[in-house]
């Protein structure tokens, strides 16, 4: 089932609330990359992202973040975060109720899934695709913390990004303690043109090793929205 919602603010929030063909296992908030530079929830490495954790059992929410599309209120550039936490606010009044809530984020996406985690969102697992080394409006003190989240972290990066470059995000994960799963994909740069598909693997290969085994007691039922 797939639906258009509204997120409530403020600032309102436009999104796309979708349920996956088998049994819902818990929930996944899924962030776009930049809104100054075209980034929607519509954007493509998002939609195989959110599509990956549909496949393995999860409700997906995608958003278009404040200033974006028909959302409410206007670019900030570090506030963003509330936004992916009113999000997974969201997504715990629906069906699958709130556990175990995955964050994903794609480029500013994975930013702010991680800022939202390091304030209080509680998150099982977070999925940082392409997560951005230019900062903007934040500085890296923002994320000194990020060794705190102790959580399973898949962290995707395309060989030849100068955004994310891999060995830099390796190593400012590893300096701030933080145990991320890294998974390179080869011959392709920050926005992973003709790779999307493996993206999409990488994010369903961890989704089945880091979610909970549903069992007959605990297993939630498709995701019927009231």
């Amino acid at each position: 089932m797939k639906r258009t919602v509204t997120i409530p603010g403020p600032p309102a929030l436009e999104g796309i609330y979708e349920t996956p063909d088998a049994p819902i296992r818990g929930n996944a908030v899924v962030s776009h990359p930049h809104p100054l530079y075209g980034g929607t929830m519509v954007n493509p490495v998002v939609h195989h992202v959110a599509k990956a954790c549909r496949r393995q059992g999860l409700a997906t929410v995608r958003f278009n973040f404040r200033g974006v599309g028909s959302s409410e209120g206007t670019y900030q550039g570090t506030d963003e975060w509330r936004d992916v936490g009113a999000a997974a606010e969201f997504v715990a009044h629906q069906a699958a109720g709130g556990s175990p809530l995955i964050l994903a984020g794609y480029s500013f996406g994975a930013r702010m899934s991680m800022l939202a985690a390091l304030n209080g969102v509680s998150a099982h697992a977070l999925i940082l695709v392409a997560f951005p080394l230019m900062w903007e409006h934040l500085t890296p003190e923002a994320f000194d913390h990020i060794g705190d989240f102790r959580g399973p972290v898949l962290s995707i990066l395309g060989q030849h990004d100068d955004v994310a470059p891999p060995e830099q995000v390796k190593a400012f994960f590893g300096d701030r303690g933080l145990e991320a799963e890294s998974v390179l994909i080869g011959g392709t740069d920050h926005f992973f043109y003709d790779h999307h598909e493996a993206v999409e693997a990488a994010v369903e290969d961890f989704l089945a090793r880091v979610l909970p085994t549903p069992t007959p007691s605990t297993e939630m039922a498709r995701g019927e929205v009231e």
